[in-house]
């Protein structure tokens, strides 16, 4: 298992559940507190990824992922808090699945350095940009960090007497360094970015290309070009926790200097841009993430299919084209904003929603609603409650 796995896949929460002894083992190895889940997972729970590897070169090499890549911690969360929102509400989170969230919040809470003007800071992670290793203040991973400790809170507080403990999640939230500039409305994808070399994905080659195959690593990391822009990941997996304006300079800044070395890096950025209101660029985007398995693209289907960037194509059409919102646990409406192409007249769409099984038919003025039992929706910030069998709204 992968962070790619419960982002894009399916959440694997049991399993999660089942192996909190070595995640707790390993954040005390550590010298911290609460459950540092592993980058590469397998049947124990311990960390399987491989310490050493072979470059293009034929040299080995270390690979630092397994202790770099820590925002799988709050990527399990970010799951756990997901299947609870689509599907059975606080039930889980205050039952099987609220270590899920309290003892990863508690590790981060452990995680941070503090400095003397009273700022938090991550040090020494690696984002999904697996280009740039070993920086510190990774916009993604303190993203998450933030919003894992927001939502832990939450959920310590629902389930146990109160002792600061969640207040001091919520303070140190707030304090940890996010690299956003209010006067350009950007985020820096890590601490001195900005200050690498300037590098854009087309002096490279036409994406999707893996850099690593033609620069080499030190170049690569000394660079502005990116594998997957971690800026644009956390718009995407948790869109209300980055400031609110922020995603179409992010968008312009970023899409340019990314090379898409990720397979679902594609489909990410189409599922963004289309309710940025640009559907002609997101169709471009999903026809290319559409055609990496199936005309291998990258030279790498025969050592097999990215099973997340079929997950990323349905986020795509789903949370991109038909624009629907996850909502918080409590929240019983479904909501939806189509953004269709042109030449694209409907996309149909069928899931079980809190316990209700829903078909719907898309139009960017219309939606066709079918349930069997009432439901609330919102279609373009109209609510409305459909009775079964279903009708038309909007």
């Amino acid at each position: 298992m992968f962070w790619d796995t419960e982002a894009f896949v399916l959440p694997v929460l049991e399993y999660r559940i089942r192996r909190l002894g070595p995640a707790r083992r390993r954040a005390g190895v550590l010298g911290r507190t609460g459950a540092r889940f592993p980058r590469e997972s397998a049947l124990t729970g311990e960390d399987v990824i491989p310490t050493t590897g072979i470059d293009r070169n034929g040299e080995t090499v270390a690979i630092g992922n397994g202790d770099l890549e820590e925002h799988i911690t709050a990527i399990v969360a970010w799951s756990a808090w997901h299947y609870a929102s689509w599907h059975v509400g606080w039930a889980f989170l205050e039952g099987p699945g609220r270590p899920l969230l309290v003892d990863t919040a508690r590790y981060w809470a452990s995680r941070l350095r503090w400095d003397a003007g009273g700022h938090a800071h991550i040090d020494r992670v690696a984002g999904p940009d697996e280009y740039h290793e070993d920086v510190d203040d990774n916009t993604f991973t303190n993203r998450l960090a933030r919003w894992n400790l927001e939502r832990g809170a939450e959920v310590l507080e629902r389930t146990a007497p109160d002792t600061g403990e969640a207040s001091e999640w919520r303070g140190a939230a707030q304090a940890l360094v996010d690299n956003y500039d209010p006067a350009t409305r950007r985020y820096e994808q890590f601490a001195g970015y900005d200050g690498l070399e300037p590098f854009v994905a087309a002096d490279v080659g036409t994406p999707p290309i893996a850099a690593d195959f033609f620069l080499e690593s030190a170049r690569l990391g000394g660079s502005q070009v990116i594998k997957q822009a971690d800026v644009l990941m956390g718009h995407f997996l948790i869109p209300d926790g980055m400031a609110e304006g922020s995603l179409v300079p992010n968008l312009d800044h970023y899409l340019p200097q990314t090379v898409r070395g990720s397979s679902f890096s594609p489909a990410v950025h189409a599922a963004l841009l289309a309710p940025s209101g640009r559907t002609d660029e997101a169709l471009s985007l999903f026809r290319l993430a559409a055609a990496i398995n199936l005309d291998d693209l990258t030279g790498t289907t025969a050592d097999g299919l990215h099973l997340a960037h079929f997950g990323g194509l349905w986020q795509a059409v789903v949370h991109g084209l038909l624009g629907l919102s996850v909502p918080r646990p409590g929240d019983m409406t479904l909501v939806l904003a189509p953004h269709l192409p042109d030449g694209w007249e409907e996309i149909r769409f069928r899931s079980r929603w809190r316990r209700t099984r829903v078909a719907l038919v898309c139009r960017n003025d219309a939606v066709h609603v079918a349930c069997d039992r009432p439901l609330a929706v919102e279609i373009h910030g109209v609510p409305e409650t459909v009775r079964p069998p279903g009708g038309w709204v909007g």
